[in-house]
């Protein structure tokens, strides 16, 4: 459940990291997805993921997991249509032919990039969980 002031602390957590480049298991897609949940509810599932070190122990934790959409399924519940997506609930993408998670913001995702956050067009989600 989100608290009450979940728009502000999405909007808080989206300046702080409006910056900060991509970085595996510290502000990678998972990561990234799982500290904006505890932003916008107080509750942390970061420590739900599996941890790892770099992008090849990434790609293992996902393909041990059955991919990023079980992952994900596995800690917020069953999967909505990507067009029931609302602000703040968390989006799979396809983003230059790879899945990756970030936070809806209407008609885009919010996602860590190279150079800080990145926005992917809602016209390339392939599930939906509601936070």
């Amino acid at each position: 459940m989100r608290l009450r002031d979940w728009q502000l602390r999405l909007a808080e957590f989206s300046q702080a990291r409006a910056s900060m480049p991509f970085d595996w298991g510290s502000n990678d897609c998972c990561t990234f997805t799982a500290d904006a949940v505890h932003a916008m509810t107080g509750r942390s599932v970061r420590e739900e993921f599996p941890s790892y070190d770099g992008e090849t122990g990434a790609l293992r934790a996902i393909a041990a997991g059955g991919g990023l959409q079980q992952l994900a399924s596995n800690i917020l519940g069953d999967p909505v249509s990507p067009r029931m997506a609302a602000v703040g609930d968390v989006v799979l993408v396809l983003n230059a032919g790879r899945e990756m998670m970030g936070i809806c913001n209407g008609t885009s995702v919010l996602a860590p990039g190279k150079c800080g956050i990145e926005l992917v067009g809602m016209e390339t989600a392939l599930a939906a969980w509601r936070v």
